[in-house]
């Protein structure tokens, strides 16, 4: 009975597909009319993210959050193990030389956006703001919300970029 009572959940989760249109993705739920659209991840939503974490002073690894945009190890394999030049995603140190390297860690960044998008705020559009909140509450659909302190710097930031 236990089984089954967990199982029940599960069954909820909506599958979606994926259309592109010029370069904005359209994502449609399967048992839902609503449309999301997913505006690009940009580098100026990128420079936010990592404006708004540079004030941890996070430089190098403190635990298994390395790198200036407090990566961890399961995030950089989410986003495809991407590595610094010539580097091999198996060699020993390869995720922590990534995730220390401003260029590598940006494009997990940007890789990670890519293939875990997530309308954390339910508005029907995928942008900035919800890749900031994948990023600096929880990387999983955003089921941490950002701390306050953090919000507010990573909203001042989205203010500026608009204006």
């Amino acid at each position: 009975m236990k089984i089954l009572q967990l199982l029940v959940p599960f069954s909820m989760i909506l599958a979606v597909k994926c259309e592109r249109d010029n370069d904005v993705a359209r994502i449609k739920a399967k048992d839902s009319s609503a449309t999301l659209t997913k505006k690009p991840f940009t580098d100026e939503c990128l420079n936010c993210i990592y404006e708004t974490i540079n004030c941890t002073g996070i430089s190098k690894c403190m635990g298994d959050i390395c790198g200036p945009f407090s990566i961890n190890r399961s995030y950089w394999k989410d986003a495809g193990y991407p590595t610094v030049l010539f580097d091999d995603k198996e060699s020993d140190g390869a995720f922590e030389r990534c995730a220390n390297d401003l260029d590598c860690a940006g494009h997990t960044v940007k890789k990670y956006m890519e293939t875990h998008p997530y309308d954390c705020n339910n508005d029907t559009i995928i942008d900035c703001y919800d890749y900031g909140a994948i990023h600096l509450g929880d990387t999983y659909k955003c089921t941490s919300p950002m701390s306050r302190a953090i919000e507010e710097r990573f909203s001042k930031c989205l203010s500026k970029m608009k204006s």
